[in-house]
């Protein structure tokens, strides 16, 4: 993984892990997090193959996430202290 997709990686699941455990998925905006809208589906997917999210929504190339998974906490942690 390149820094720019781990900072990617950081930016998704960092937005997750404030979720309330009981939310909803939340959609993601690009703009918001920094990213470019190819960047954004590509590490969103990358981190729902992985199980990182407790749920999640795609639906006509918009992405929503909920809250973080054991995984994804584990996986931020993990990008985190690198």
């Amino acid at each position: 993984m390149t820094m720019m997709d781990r900072s990617n990686c950081i930016a998704i699941l960092s937005l997750a892990g404030r979720l309330a455990p009981d939310a909803p998925p939340q959609p993601l905006d690009a703009a918001m997090l920094g990213l470019g809208r190819n960047d954004l589906e590509t590490t969103a997917a990358f981190l729902v193959e992985r199980g990182c999210f407790m749920s999640h929504r795609i639906s006509a190339r918009e992405y929503a996430v909920g809250p973080l998974s054991l995984q994804g906490r584990l996986r931020l942690q993990q990008l985190c202290d690198d």
